[in-house]
């Protein structure tokens, strides 16, 4: 492969994980308002299958951040390499 070849792989990977960040961003918010409907839907419910939910996406909006993170780092890393290419 050649040179030119890696950096047009790498810019395709750069806007792939900045599209897949607005993507995931999109996804986040729209999970965020139907969370918080199923909250308000289940207030004071102690069924355990509503609690299970809870628990899931608590675990689930622990993700956020790091998910965030990664898609960042890609392309930052991709970035760089690109840079050090010329």
């Amino acid at each position: 492969m050649s040179v030119g070849k890696v950096k047009t792989s790498l810019r395709d990977a750069i806007e792939a994980a900045r599209q897949g960040r607005r993507v995931f961003d999109q996804a986040v918010s729209d999970a965020e308002a139907t969370t918080q409907t199923a909250i308000a839907l289940l207030h004071g419910s102690q069924h355990a299958d509503v609690t299970a939910a809870r628990q899931a996406l608590a675990a689930a909006r622990a993700e956020v951040e790091p998910t965030r993170r990664r898609f960042d780092s890609t392309a930052e890393h991709a970035a760089d390499y690109l840079t050090r290419l010329g």
